[in-house]
């Protein structure tokens, strides 16, 4: 694939995965549904080589929804993580649930943009990702403390000395 195409792949499939989860709304499967507020649907598109782009792209955008969901309002009915057949998870386990879904999708992310696309288109993918994810955190509930978190670990990501090469 070419990499313009598959850059171009990875940001669409990163807009649509910041809302993909709440595709649950309109279906049975109830809101918060495990099948959609998980990494499953970035991890489906690695069954096929040429949709890895996607899956970057996708694993990113899942990956910011929920961990904006990790902070609701309250923890009870509607926010807690539905699983098919089972029922409702505890307000402990959708936290656990949710943050390491979060967790997981935005390591696929990561882990397919190093592989697939250079290192400059990287960087840029990783620029654009942050300015779109950041106005989708800013406006959507539970988006405040995402941002916050960010802020304060690249804020220590920056002020970390560098290793100096030892003579």
């Amino acid at each position: 694939m070419m990499p313009l195409v598959a850059a171009a792949l990875t940001i669409l499939a990163f807009t649509i995965g910041l809302t993909l989860p709440d595709v649950d709304l309109h279906l049975w499967l109830g809101h918060r549904s495990a099948m959609t507020h998980s990494a499953l649907p970035a991890c489906l598109l690695l069954t096929r080589r040429h949709w890895q782009p996607a899956a970057c792209g996708m694993g990113a955008g899942i990956g910011l929804h929920l961990a904006a969901d990790t902070f609701p309002n309250r923890m009870i009915g509607y926010a807690t993580i539905k699983l098919p057949f089972v029922g409702a998870l505890s307000p402990g386990a959708s936290y656990a649930w949710l943050a390491i879904n979060a967790l997981a999708a935005i390591g696929v992310a990561a882990w397919l943009a190093r592989r697939l696309h250079a290192p400059v288109v990287a960087a840029l993918l990783t620029l654009a990702v942050s300015v779109v994810g950041a106005g989708y955190l800013w406006r959507t509930d539970g988006g405040w403390p995402v941002l916050a978190i960010a802020a304060v670990a690249a804020w220590l990501v920056w002020r970390r000395p560098s290793a100096s090469p030892q003579p």
